[in-house]
């Protein structure tokens, strides 16, 4: 007598359910590193006409190289720039200021001193290269 054994069934894989989650996969991908370029900060310093322009009406906060801070001309402390810029700003609100760093000025600190006239409620700040004659 013959005996046969039965054929187990084969299972095939339907790969199509596949497919379909890696193109969606695909396609979010894509979309999402075209968006990634919107969250660079890029920091643009004035041109040498607008500092011209600007200049006569605004505070210049001028930062030097060995730690000491000049706010419009004078000499401050560091920790009194706050309350220097809210001074200014009682008289005149809309009051431009211009962050001037020395050469040898970390950027840290720079952007410190910006960001501390602005908490302070000024509206109207702008980075400057330092002036040649400062430089000299």
């Amino acid at each position: 007598m013959l005996v046969r054994k039965p054929k187990r069934p084969v299972h095939l894989l339907n790969i199509t359910p596949l497919i379909d989650v890696v193109f969606i996969l695909l396609v979010f991908f894509m979309l999402a590193t075209s968006f990634a370029q919107y969250r660079l900060i890029g920091i643009e310093t004035p041109r040498e006409t607008e500092i011209s322009r600007n200049e006569a009406g605004a505070v210049v906060v001028m930062l030097q190289a060995d730690g000491e801070v000049r706010f419009d001309g004078e000499l401050i402390a560091p920790e009194a720039l706050t309350g220097e810029v809210e001074a200014i700003l009682g008289v005149d609100p809309l009051r431009g200021f211009l962050v001037r760093p020395e050469a040898g000025v970390p950027l840290e600190r720079a952007v410190s001193a910006f960001d501390t006239v602005r908490d302070a409620g000024a509206i109207a700040v702008s980075f400057s290269p330092p002036r040649e004659e400062d430089a000299s």
